[in-house]
């Protein structure tokens, strides 16, 4: 059954509202949870909608990705609940339909930015094209660097992620500092030390495959920003 627009944001702004309650507040109590019950069911039945766009895309990514460089890694992911609810959390403003991530697809390519250019040169012969951020050329405040392309199948917007080899170890590396220091540093958030590092790392794998070699001073910094973030590493929290 096809789901009103406004009938999606509307259970959005219920769950975001709820989400962002303490379980222990006395605020908890003006939930009803008939209507909780039920916002939920929409959020699942809006996020199902997304898997046969989804699979198309990635289909064809690969396609893409097999006519443009030697090794093929592609993979996909529909974004999951909590996820969702936490970015409507972030983003108070924004509204679960504007939502342009929930389905998206990564392809990484070991070429490097020859590669990821022919790969954007089909995806804009192919495909209906919503939105490209270039976050190659214009780096993200974290360090982060790749290229996003928002496609539009069957009615569903879809994230494409194009990354070099080195973006994509870089925000590995993220991910895992994030899950053992408990810090979000994808959204920027964490010790200013900390963050400064991975900005100047960023660059400097940047650089690599720019086949730019770093200067002197510029390993200095990188040298001593490792030896004060060593600890979060180390130390439980």
């Amino acid at each position: 059954m096809a789901l009103s627009r406004t009938k999606v944001d509307k259970a959005g702004r219920l769950l975001r509202d709820w989400w962002r309650t303490p379980s222990d507040s006395d605020e908890e109590d003006q939930f009803d949870d008939d209507e909780l019950t039920d916002a939920v069911g929409v959020i699942v039945d809006y996020r199902s909608g997304f898997q046969d766009p989804l699979k198309k895309v990635t289909v064809g990514l690969r396609q893409f990705v097999e006519r443009e460089s030697s090794e093929v890694t592609v993979g996909q992911r529909l974004k999951r609940n909590p996820q969702i609810l936490n970015k409507l959390d972030r983003f108070g403003s924004m509204r679960l339909t504007q939502m342009e991530d929930i389905a998206g697809c990564r392809a990484i390519l070991p070429g490097g930015a020859t590669e990821i250019a022919g790969v954007l040169r089909r995806i804009r012969r192919n495909w209906e094209i919503l939105r490209i951020e270039d976050y190659a050329a214009s780096p993200k405040d974290t360090g982060y660097r790749a290229i996003h392309v928002v496609v539009r199948r069957d009615g569903h917007p879809v994230e494409i992620q194009l990354r070099t080899s080195g973006q994509h170890e870089w925000a590995e590396a993220v991910e895992r500092w994030a899950a053992r220091t408990r810090f979000p540093l994808k959204d920027g958030e964490g010790p200013s030390d900390l963050l400064s590092y991975l900005d100047l790392a960023a660059w400097g794998i940047s650089a690599d495959e720019r086949e730019e070699r770093p200067d002197a001073a510029f390993m200095e910094v990188l040298s001593r920003f490792k030896a004060r973030i060593d600890h979060y590493l180390t130390v439980d929290r």
